[in-house]
C-alpha cells in the first residue's frame, strides 16, 4: 500500500508544479455533468505560485464555451516515464490579459495561432484547483518495476510510491 502524503500551501504547490513540469500536457475535460464528459488534451504554459494553471486557447473553442456555461473541469497528468500521475478538479476562469498573454508567449503557442499575439482569437483559460490528489513513486520507474517484479515472485511486501491530496 502506498504511503499517504498529503500536502498543503507550498509544499502542494511545489508537488503540482514537479508533476506538471514532467508532463506539460494534460487530459482537460468539461461538462463533467454530461457522460461521456469533453475531454481534450491541452499544454500547460505555467503553474503558477498560487497553484493556479494556465492555457492558452482559442476564444470560440468548443471548450471555451463549456468554460463559459459551467466552470468546474477535470485535469488528468500522466508522466508515465517518472511514474507521476495527477488528477485535479477545480474551476476555471478565461481571461484576455495582453500582458499574461505576452508573458506566457512561445513559439508552440504560435503554431495555434495565425495572427501571433495579436491574435483577436487568443485567450486563457485558467484553472485554480480545489481539489488535486497525486500518486508518484519516491524510487523512479526501474526501481518501482523491480519492487513489482518481486513482490510477484516472492509474495512479499513492498512499498509501490506515495500518493496524496494537494491542498493549494
Amino acid at each position: 500500500m502506498s504511503e499517504i502524503q498529503n500536502l498543503i500551501a507550498e509544499e502542494a504547490v511545489s508537488k503540482l508544479q514537479e508533476i506538471v513540469k514532467g508532463s506539460r500536457t494534460c487530459m482537460f475535460a468539461t461538462k463533467l455533468e454530461q457522460a461521456p464528459f469533453h475531454v481534450i488534451p491541452m499544454r500547460v504554459q505555467e503553474a503558477d505560485y498560487e497553484g493556479n494553471l494556465w492555457f492558452f486557447s482559442s476564444k470560440d473553442s468548443t471548450h471555451n464555451a463549456h468554460v463559459r456555461e459551467d466552470p468546474r473541469v477535470q485535469l488528468i497528468f500522466a508522466n508515465s516515464p517518472d511514474m507521476e500521475f495527477m488528477t485535479v478538479f477545480g474551476n476555471a476562469s478565461i481571461s484576455t490579459d495582453k500582458d499574461k498573454i505576452d508573458r506566457l508567449w512561445d513559439e508552440m503557442v504560435g503554431s495555434w495561432f495565425e495572427g501571433g499575439k495579436e491574435d483577436p482569437n487568443i485567450s486563457l483559460i485558467c484553472v485554480q484547483p480545489a481539489l488535486a490528489h497525486y500518486w508518484d513513486t519516491e524510487d523512479g520507474k526501474i526501481v518501482t518495476t523491480a519492487k513489482m517484479l518481486t513482490r510477484a515472485v516472492t509474495g512479499s511486501d513492498i512499498d509501490p510510491g506515495v500518493e496524496g491530496s494537494l491542498n493549494v
